[in-house]
């Protein structure tokens, strides 16, 4: 049986092949529910800056849910979806930086990335606004913070990534896609075989793995270039592009859900078919670690879905969005914590 979806997903390619069933080291890990204060959606981008939690999903017209994890409450909603003074328009991609010390806002449709100061976002008293903008040229779907600039991929015509500098001019384009990547439109390949990306909290590393082809990929940023380290890879994607659809057969595995970046390598995997994830092309319950050199490390096993995840690796905790088990919030999301 094959179902019709709309989707954006993204992905990758290149050399040192190499693969293994990241098995070893595997701890079972068990979740327990966070009461923030209010109700949450399904979010795309779960990030922490100690001790904010920010949490993005669309509610009351406002794009992200700050919960302060030392003392326990929910403390504001901020991000007005507007085209005005201080508005932005979503899809948005959160990240931030430890080197620093600031919050990432990307406007995916305008190319626009925001800089915000977290002391701004945990007052209430205080709207946030943003200490610089910075406009990516090519307008890349996800991008993350590096050494001196950004990463960024995208449906560009050529190279898989783009390196930009702090003012969001392109410094180099490079990548070749995997498998039949090469051969398709650039719109097509970007679907098919972009995927997860996350960047090391010193900004010299970065990775990019896939969620339709099992390929995932680490970088060093040298010189304005970056240089594979790392390849891991082991089939192609089992789904056909038509348009802007992808049909994916119940027979395809999913792979690298969602990615996030710190002193190490966090991706989070589904290793299902789709049919076995209950046709849902997001969603995973295991955690694999490397290190920035590509190296495998350890693995962690969740007892429920997740779909997005940041790590305190200060005080070993992952927080994770996942479906709400509470029959009054029956089809609704929340937030769990984990110890690692």
């Amino acid at each position: 049986m094959c179902i019709v979806i709309v989707i954006i997903v993204f992905l990758f390619g290149s050399c040192n092949i190499q693969r293994t069933d990241f098995s070893s080291n595997e701890t079972n890990i068990f979740g327990t529910k966070i009461d923030i204060g209010c109700l949450v959606g399904q979010s795309n981008d779960l990030i922490y800056f100690a001790p904010l939690l920010l949490y993005q999903d669309v509610y009351d017209n406002h794009l992200v849910t700050v919960f302060d994890t030392k003392n326990e409450q929910f403390v504001r909603r901020f991000l007005t979806i507007g085209r005005g003074p201080g508005e932005v328009t979503p899809p948005l991609r959160l990240f931030v930086s430890t080197v620093t010390q600031q919050i990432y806002a990307f406007q995916v449709q305008t190319g626009y990335l925001n800089v915000y100061e977290p002391d701004d976002i945990i007052d209430k008293n205080t709207i946030p606004y943003t200490h610089r903008q910075v406009f990516l040229e090519d307008r890349p779907i996800d991008v993350k913070k590096i050494k001196n600039g950004y990463v960024g991929i995208g449906m560009f015509d050529d190279g898989r990534f783009r390196l930009y500098d702090s003012i969001g001019n392109i410094v180099s384009s490079f990548g070749v896609y995997p498998f039949r990547g090469e051969g398709m439109s650039h719109i097509d390949r970007f679907f098919i075989y972009q995927g997860s990306l996350a960047a090391s909290f010193d900004g010299n590393y970065f990775a990019i793995g896939t969620a339709f082809c099992d390929n995932l990929e680490f970088y060093r940023v040298e010189d304005g270039n970056a240089v594979l380290i790392k390849r891991y890879e082991s089939y192609d994607v089992k789904a056909v592009f038509y348009g802007n659809r992808i049909r994916i057969d119940d027979n395809c595995k999913m792979d690298y859900m969602a990615a996030y970046g710190g002193k190490y390598c966090y991706m989070l995997y589904s290793g299902k078919t789709y049919l076995e994830n209950e046709r849902r092309p997001i969603g995973g319950s295991k955690i694999i670690v490397f290190d920035w050199n590509g190296n495998y490390l350890r693995s962690y096993s969740t007892d429920a879905v997740i779909f997005s995840f940041c790590v305190d690796e200060e005080n070993n905790i992952l927080y994770a969005s996942a479906l709400d088990d509470d029959d009054e919030n029956e089809g609704g999301f929340c937030i769990l914590q984990f110890n690692i």
